[in-house]
């Protein structure tokens, strides 16, 4: 019999939705563990963040309180074991490559936000104003909290500064987090705030895998782990180019990966205690 046994929560990037995601992971969950069905929710945002006029400061630190929850070693420890058991999981996965050498970054953070030729407008909105974001959270945690049964949080590029974001300040519980084609990994610049391990969620988040495409120009060859080591950094090499259906950065590339599959398969079928 099948049966769904959790949600899998999907946080696009800058632009919007990328159509597939939802159909790749379920071919790759098809194949690898027929017998599970993952049910699957967007949620958008690009309204909020796709707003025309100049990139400015808004300051509300009152709407990004974080939520300081169970840090204590038990906590740590039950969540250290869920990340050696999703390991095993993945770590055979034979889509799984090398890590590649870093790429020098060579375009500031700030900058890379506020040139027009990249279409960062939206995430330099996200960045810099504090009522913009927290109108996002706001979305992401109502959407999450509605979920019936577990959640598995896939979050793509700018999704998974947003995913981050959503874990410290709103509270919301994750069985998985899966990052994808993510920045964070870039130093001093997305996630700074929440390296400190005091304010990791350890008690509302079961595990967190970082998938990263060596052909994707985003993420400049970078993992997360570095920055964040309660991450697991898993790197694959796929797509068909830098632009198109299935390009380097497309999230359809990275849900349709067996490694991404595997980690589902893994938080579905009890990968927590």
């Amino acid at each position: 019999m099948v049966m769904s046994t959790a949600t899998a929560v999907f946080l696009h990037g800058v632009g919007g939705s990328m159509p597939g995601w939802d159909g790749a992971l379920g071919g790759q969950l098809e194949h690898i563990s027929p017998q599970l069905h993952v049910g699957s929710l967007e949620v958008g945002f690009d309204d909020l963040i796709g707003r025309s006029g100049a990139i400015r400061r808004r300051p509300a630190a009152h709407r990004h309180e974080p939520v300081l929850g169970d840090s204590r070693s038990e906590a740590r420890a039950r969540y250290q074991r869920r990340q050696g058991r999703l390991r095993k999981a993945i770590w055979d996965s034979p889509d799984r490559v090398a890590s590649a050498r870093p790429i020098p970054v060579l375009i500031p953070g700030e900058v890379m936000v506020r040139l027009p030729v990249l279409g960062m407008r939206q995430a330099g909105h996200y960045r810099h104003d504090d009522h913009v974001r927290a109108d996002v959270l706001d979305r992401v945690a109502e959407a999450i909290n509605q979920v019936d049964g577990p959640v598995i949080l896939l979050a793509h590029s700018l999704g998974s500064v947003v995913a981050l974001d959503a874990l410290h300040v709103r509270g919301v519980s994750v069985e998985l987090l899966v990052s994808f084609g993510s920045p964070l990994g870039v130093k001093d610049f997305w996630g700074k705030t929440w390296q400190d391990p005091a304010t990791f969620p350890y008690d509302r988040l079961g595990g967190w895998l970082n998938v990263v495409n060596v052909k994707d120009p985003i993420v400049w060859g970078r993992g997360v782990n570095e920055r964040f080591p309660q991450a697991i950094d898993a790197f694959i090499s796929a797509g068909r180019g830098l632009t198109g259906p299935l390009n380097f950065h497309d999230a359809a590339t990275y849900t349709g990966a067996e490694i991404t599959a595997r980690a589902v398969a893994a938080a579905t079928s009890g990968l927590g205690d």
